[in-house]
Order: C-alpha cells, then sequence, then structure tokens
C-alpha cells in the first residue's frame, strides 16, 4: 500500500470502488478504506444457509433504464437474472385471515438481479485493484485540507491511523459523512446542511432472506411473491439461483422491525418461519436457513443516534453536494450524490466514474 497515494477513497461500496478503479486504470496510484471487514457498503450478499445462495440482504436490483450496471456487469462477465415474474402473487391480509391468491393487474417492468449478488459486482472492482490497495477495518474519521492535498485519518483495530494524498474522494453517503467525519477547515455550513438533509437509501429498512431445499412454490404455479399486511415481511420475492438452489427475500415490515428492535433476532427469525408457513401451508416445506439484515443500526451506513430517514429514492442532488472542494483536492461520490439515478446502483456507478473524472481534473472546482 502507497504511504502517498495520488487519490485515498474513503469508502469500499459500489461507487467507491467504481472510482478507485477508473483512477486506477487511469494510471493513478489509489488507496481504499473501508469501515466493514468487507467491501460492498449496501451491496451485501452473504451465503445463506446450507446451499451457501448468496442472497441480496441489501441493494438488489435494476431495471432497464439502467445501462452503466448492465455494462459494468458486462465488462467483469458478470451474469444478470431477470426477476422471475409470472405466475400467481399470494396476499396475507392479518394473521387471522386465510391467504388470498390474485394475479398482479398489468407486468410489472422488468428487472434484473446480478448472478452471485451485487456484492459481486464490488468484489470484482476490488479484485482489479492492487492486492494491498483496499484495507479494512479503517473507519475514517478526520480529513484535512494541506497544501498539496489532503490528509485523512482513520480508526484500526491497531490505532489510529493517517495518510496524505493528493486528494480525497468521499465515498459515504452524506449524511454519514456529515455526522461522522471531522472536516478542517471546516465546511460551509450550507454544504453541511445540504449533506445531513439527505436521507440515506435504505438506511430505515432491513430484509430478512429465507432458502429452501427446492423452489416449491413455482411447482404450485406462484411466482413467490408476497404482499402481507401482517408481517414481519411486507414484500417477498423469489431469489432462485440458475443452478435450482431456492430462497425467497423480502423487506421488513414496520412491525418486523420493532420485533428486532424489541425480541432480537431470534424472534424475528422465529416470526419469519410462522409467517412462511401461514402463507404457503402448513405441510409446505420449512426454510433451510433464515438471515436478517438490519440497516438501521448499521454504524456504517446510519450513523449512530441520528434517526434514520424513510424516503423514497433521494431527488437529484443539489450541486454542492457533486461540486469538488479545497482546489479539487475533496471530492464526493456515493450513490445519493449521483446527477442520474439518485440512490440506485446504477447512480453509485455514475457517481464514481464523475468522481474519478474530478480528481483526474476533468471538472473545475470551488475553493
Amino acid at each position: 500500500m502507497s504511504d502517498s497515494p495520488d487519490v485515498l477513497v474513503v469508502g469500499a461500496g459500489l461507487s467507491g470502488l467504481v472510482a478507485a478503479e477508473r483512477l486506477q486504470a487511469a494510471g493513478r496510484s489509489v488507496v481504499v478504506w473501508e469501515a466493514r471487514d468487507r467491501v460492498g457498503g449496501r451491496a451485501w450478499s452473504p451465503a445463506v444457509g446450507p446451499e451457501a445462495l448468496r442472497l441480496d440482504l441489501g441493494a438488489a436490483w435494476h431495471w432497464e433504464e439502467h445501462d452503466r450496471v448492465r455494462a459494468l456487469a458486462d465488462r467483469l462477465g458478470l451474469a444478470r437474472l431477470r426477476q422471475h415474474e409470472p405466475g400467481t402473487a399470494l396476499y396475507e391480509p392479518s394473521r387471522s385471515a386465510p391467504i388470498e391468491r390474485f394475479e398482479w393487474p398489468e407486468t410489472p417492468p422488468p428487472s434484473w438481479r446480478v448472478d452471485g449478488g451485487t456484492q459481486a459486482l464490488c468484489e470484482a472492482l476490488a479484485d482489479r485493484l492492487p492486492d494491498d490497495a483496499v484495507a479494512l477495518g479503517h473507519r475514517a474519521t478526520r480529513i484535512e485540507a494541506t497544501s498539496p492535498g489532503v490528509r485523512v485519518t482513520a480508526e484500526t483495530p491497531d490505532g489510529a491511523r493517517t495518510l496524505s494524498a493528493r486528494a480525497g474522494v468521499v465515498a459515504l453517503p452524506p449524511r454519514l459523512a456529515a455526522h461522522t467525519l471531522t472536516v478542517v477547515p471546516a465546511l460551509p455550513d450550507a454544504l453541511t446542511e445540504a449533506q445531513r438533509g439527505v436521507p440515506t437509501w435504505m438506511a430505515a429498512s432491513g430484509k430478512a432472506a429465507a432458502t429452501f431445499a427446492s423452489p416449491f412454490w413455482r411447482e404450485r404455479g406462484l411466482d413467490g411473491r408476497i404482499v402481507s399486511h401482517a408481517g414481519p415481511v411486507a414484500h417477498w420475492h423469489d431469489g432462485r439461483a440458475p443452478d435450482g438452489r431456492a430462497a425467497l427475500v423480502g423487506f421488513l415490515h414496520a412491525r418486523g422491525l420493532q420485533t428486532l428492535s424489541d425480541e432480537g433476532r431470534g424472534a424475528l427469525e422465529a416470526a419469519v418461519r410462522t409467517q412462511l408457513a401461514h402463507c404457503f401451508g402448513a405441510e409446505a416445506p420449512a426454510p433451510t436457513a433464515v438471515a436478517l439484515s438490519d440497516w438501521r443500526t448499521d454504524p456504517a451506513t446510519t450513523p449512530p443516534s441520528v434517526a434514520p430517514r424513510t424516503p423514497p429514492h433521494p431527488a437529484s442532488p443539489p450541486s454542492l453536494l457533486t461540486t469538488p472542494r479545497w482546489n479539487g483536492s475533496l471530492l464526493w461520490a456515493g450513490a445519493e450524490t449521483a446527477r442520474d439515478h439518485p440512490g440506485f446502483l446504477d447512480g453509485a456507478i455514475e457517481a464514481g466514474e464523475r468522481a474519478a473524472a474530478q480528481a483526474a481534473g476533468a471538472e473545475a472546482s470551488d475553493p
């Protein structure tokens, strides 16, 4: 790892890794600091169950208009899977009411997943960097302007670490950056307020995944989609892999999140199993495993003691969140700063590409 790289990227999510890979390809030396013990950020696809099926417990889908995701997956040699839609959906109105079957009134817009999960995009990008370019367990706490660029300090398992670079790319959700990074000299109040005002996509949500020995619902003419007002999962979707390994993945209902907060993961896992038995019938195969995520309590997504907000996908950001500072040595990335499709995977790629171009001097900056 270089002691004084051209660019230091804070955050090894999709946006930060896109920026790093672009800069590396352009001949810049790059170091990436990541607070977690893995790359991917909100693109998290752990191997679940005895089948070790990688399922998206964070960002999952992209759509027809998301050309950047398609192009990146193709370039990295990763297959895309069209979301399974045909068949009959289930509706769970309450815990006591019978389960209803219904057909969707119209075919939803086609959506895709990445084979192996969206985290595979990040892992493939990291693999294209030098072996020591990505440092995990490095939580950036301070970034200072220096005459040649920036100096960044991080907390690591071995204590504080400081590194200087010609430029720094902050590839964190803006709210997280505003609440956890000390910036010297201080940023203008308008910029800090703009950062704090941008909701972090997924910060108020959680997901559940359940693996099965076979996709039995397809054999029953069901598409794996469940809409529930009873919870703990509000929307289930088919997560079957091309090789036949079967799973359902869904977003937690508000009551599911409350169960997780009040009673813990064991209670929520039991509630998930009860819900699936209610929806499919007690005779249906039981899950081989259940996995959960809670982005509200992930300190690398949601600042501790800062209440997450539940927005639609963020709106296009103000120019304050995309304009370099300190004569081009402080730059911003992250899905919420994207000009196109903010909050989506495609937006994360666009923001990373923009930051890389800015770091390479392609755009002017404000002092």
